[in-house]
């Protein structure tokens, strides 16, 4: 029975909403008696805005959830029953802490607005500020919705197919330094010569302004065409020993001292070898991050301005062990022989999603021990350990990692082995 915004402990007076053969849905329209756990969310628009769904839980109650949903998926999903799954590493200060924010600005009438979606819908709950941006970001955000209702802009309105701004997106680092992407429905920028000197002035942290062109009937909030405006077309951004050039749409752990706690729960369970290969390598973080352990690394990525980043990510930290290649993780398995598997050990860090039959096919096929596999939802990584582990897999190792405090998703790092 799932019920959002209740809390373990709880006594409650629940609607069903849904019903399915395995499952229910709910939702509360009484608390008739509250968990020892429940706690006031500190942020004002909590339970109208869909993005954090756990600010009634204390932290320390949220990692003992999330370790038990892992525990518990994993049986449910996968039947991999009596699976130790390890105490979630959690933060010390688990707020402000998201380092790109992406939100969609709408008219309400009078002037338009940005902030989140309503759970389940595509009504925009009006934020002016968030408890995990952090303050840089909800600054440039309002001051720039500010400039935009100052010079008449009009947002894009999804039914009729008219207006201009479609989405605002802010990417910042830990050193504060920023991006910041005007998606548009149109390649003109109207008013740009008053909007953009203001920003430039008032934020000197901004490394970069671009524009996003996407004129498409979309859910898909990035189009194809983009134009830099001002500066720098990358931010870099710092994890441990390495610095990561970003480009604006490059994919990157929104959580950068989270993401140094999951690369490094990633490199104990890889140990060190010969070659390491890692599939769904984004811009070459865990493939870079584990550089010094092999002798050769190698990552793939079928998005090649991904595979641009992560050539220039080893270039910059001059790591000359390390190869790239743009290609689909399906069609690079399809062509690796089995010979290739001696002294191989694999990592893939798939999109939520998870992987392919095809990719667990190859992969059963290719035997490489140990296999990593990186996940970002316990239903799909589940689903495939399943297939894994009837393939001659034995799950060694299962570390949860907190890189969404406040809300139900969870990335988990499985190590496994092969054992027939």
């Amino acid at each position: 029975m799932f019920v959002p915004y209740a809390a373990p402990g709880d006594t409650l007076k629940v609607e069903i909403t849904e019903t399915r053969k395995r499952f229910a849905r709910g939702r509360i329209l009484e608390v008739l008696r509250p968990s020892a756990d429940r706690v006031e969310a500190p942020c004002p628009y909590y339970y109208r805005c869909g993005g954090c769904t756990w600010q009634h839980l204390p932290y320390a109650a949220q990692l003992k959830a999330k370790q038990a949903l892992v525990r518990e998926t994993l049986e449910r999903i996968g039947g991999l029953r009596g699976v130790a799954v390890k105490p979630v590493l959690g933060m010390k200060d688990p707020w402000r802490y998201r380092n790109k924010v992406q939100q969609p600005v709408a008219w309400d009438g009078k002037q338009l607005i940005s902030g989140f979606y309503a759970a389940g819908s595509h009504e925009i709950i009006p934020i002016e500020d968030c408890l995990v941006q952090p303050e840089l970001s909800v600054q440039i955000v309002n001051r720039t919705k500010a400039l935009l209702n100052q010079c008449g802009l009009r947002a894009y309105d999804d039914k009729h197919h008219h207006g201009w701004i479609r989405h605002l997106l802010v990417r910042t680092s830990r050193e504060g330094k920023v991006l910041l992407v005007f998606v548009a429905r149109s390649s003109d920028f109207p008013q740009e010569s008053k909007i953009i000197p203001v920003l430039m002035r008032e934020f000197p942290s901004l490394v970069g302004i671009h524009q996003n062109v996407n004129p498409a009937r979309t859910n898909v909030i990035l189009g194809r065409k983009w134009r830099r405006i001002y500066g720098q077309d990358y931010l870099e951004e710092r994890l441990g020993r390495l610095t990561f050039r970003l480009s604006p749409s490059a994919f990157f752990q929104v959580n950068s001292p989270q993401a140094e706690v999951l690369y490094d729960s990633v490199k104990a369970m890889a140990g060190s070898g010969e070659r390491l290969l890692d599939l769904y390598t984004g811009v070459g973080t865990i493939a870079l991050w584990l550089s010094d352990r092999f002798r050769e690394v190698g990552g793939v990525e079928e998005n090649p301005a991904a595979i641009k980043d992560a050539e220039t990510n080893a270039e910059i930290n001059r790591i000359p062990n390390a190869r790239f290649i743009a290609q689909s993780t399906e069609a690079f398995l399809g062509g690796i022989s089995r010979d290739s598997r001696h002294g191989l050990t694999v990592i893939v860090d798939p999109p939520r999603a998870g992987c392919t039959p095809a990719v667990l096919k190859s992969l059963v096929a290719l035997r490489p021990s140990p296999l990593i596999y990186v996940s970002c939802d316990p239903g799909t990584l589940a689903r495939d350990l399943a297939i894994l582990t009837k393939g001659g897999y034995r799950v060694d190792d299962v570390q949860p990692v907190d890189l969404f405090p406040h809300t139900s998703h969870i990335e988990t790092a499985v190590k496994l082995i092969y054992d027939r």
